[in-house]
């Protein structure tokens, strides 16, 4: 609430001195006021993020199977087609690495969700590489991935956020990853097995949250 009331004078009239500073001093305390309330707005936005969605996302690399049939090389299965959201999974053949999916983005990350679950599991399988529009790229590597015939306990290597259990009790852990350079736009994020005695499978939906971006000023 704007605290300023004019003195008002007729015309002619002489401004006191003392009139005239507190005119002044006034203005200066709604001025102060009024950039505090603008810093304050901007901190909440600066913290304020939005959350994206990618149901099924299109990789020009790797191969999808429905969640009910066998990986070659594998003896079990979700026992559904649909396990939460998820309906696909991207995977390497058993024995195999090397990339699994690459998803396109051209957007701003903070932090990236995605689903994921190994046969022989509960090792370091996992290559995650951020690619950006400017030509750069970051990678993590040696991402620990939970077995994903069974249940397995948070740990400390890579804990994932939650997890889903199908009709046979496999799992699709949610995990949480952040991106070494959010303030880059991605164009590109490929999933990579690098250890050819797992079978590391990545689920059809990520999830990514991004920082609101506020207009220069």
């Amino acid at each position: 609430m704007v605290k300023f009331k004019p003195l008002k004078k007729k015309p002619g009239d002489v401004i006191r001195a003392e009139d005239w500073n507190k005119i002044q001093e006034d203005i200066l305390k709604e001025l102060q006021a009024l950039e505090k309330r603008i810093e304050d707005l901007r901190t909440l936005i600066n913290s304020m993020t939005e959350s994206t969605i990618i149901v099924d996302p299109k990789s020009s690399f790797g191969k999808c199977y429905d969640l009910d049939v066998n990986i070659p090389g594998e003896s079990s299965n979700y026992g559904a087609k649909v396990v939460g959201h998820i309906f696909k999974q991207w995977v390497l053949e058993q024995g195999r690495t090397g990339v699994i999916c690459r998803f396109g983005i051209l957007d701003y990350i903070d932090i990236l969700y995605y689903w994921s679950g190994a046969g022989n599991g509960d090792k370091e399988t996992l290559k995650i590489t951020f690619e950006y529009v400017d030509g750069t790229s970051e990678t993590i590597d040696k991402i620990y991935i939970h077995e994903f015939t069974e249940l397995r306990p948070k740990g400390s290597a890579n804990p994932y956020v939650e997890y889903l259990l199908s009709p046979t009790e496999h799992v699709w852990y949610k995990y949480m990853l952040k991106n070494p350079h959010p303030e880059k736009e991605v164009r590109y994020i490929t999933f990579e097995n690098i250890n050819p005695q797992c079978t590391p499978r990545i689920g059809n939906v990520i999830q990514y949250l991004s920082k609101i971006k506020t207009m220069p000023v």
